[in-house]
């Protein structure tokens, strides 16, 4: 299959994984919005290489294999940062993570987080109606935390390329991309011109 095949099949098999997500207040609205989901994935994918879409398709096919739910996953690690004491009562559930695999995921966050703070010093508007970058006291889900999140469901060879991706490329800033990406599907030319508009 081409890329492009392989990021609506990522996707699809998100989707699936989000709508079985238990919340503890009930089902969240975003679980029924579809087109969202589309775009705000989408644009994260669109910053990647191909071997990384790659490899992440199969983390997803191997967590269907043996009945994982990744998404399900990923909210349960942002828990140890917006509610600790929940978080300890299921940690114990969640897959062990080896600390060479926690290292490189360090590294892409460090990096990460660099170029979030280039994109908010250039388009501060736009970067508002995000995530905040670092936690804060009321809970929300910041940047760092949705990120670290998501990549301890990654299997460690996507880790590898994902931060081989980055070494390689040090200068392409990735967060600007899956923003710009994310800004176009909303009907603007540009970040500047999103910038401007808000």
């Amino acid at each position: 299959m081409g890329r492009t095949e392989n990021e609506h099949l990522i996707i699809k098999k998100e989707w699936d994984m989000f709508q079985n997500v238990k919340n503890i207040g009930g089902r969240a609205d975003c679980q029924d919005d579809w087109e969202t989901f589309v775009i705000m994935r989408l644009s994260q994918l669109k910053s990647w290489e191909d071997n990384v879409v790659d490899s992440y398709l199969n983390d997803l096919v191997e967590a269907e294999k043996a009945e994982r739910n990744l998404i399900m996953e990923k909210y349960a690690y942002m828990m140890e940062e917006t509610d600790p004491a929940y978080y300890n009562q299921i940690c114990g559930l969640l897959p062990e993570i080896p600390e060479r695999t926690l290292h490189m995921i360090d590294k892409i966050v460090d990096q990460f987080m660099k170029w979030e703070a280039e994109v908010e010093a250039d388009y501060p508007k736009v970067r508002a109606n995000g995530r905040p970058a670092e936690g804060l006291d009321t809970g929300m889900v910041s940047v760092r935390n949705y990120l670290r999140s998501e990549l301890k469901t990654y299997s460690e060879h996507t880790i590898i390329v994902y931060l081989a991706q980055i070494i390689m490329y040090p200068d392409k800033n990735r967060y600007k991309i899956s923003l710009e990406k994310m800004v176009k599907a909303y009907g603007y030319e540009s970040l500047e011109e999103a910038e401007r508009a808000l």
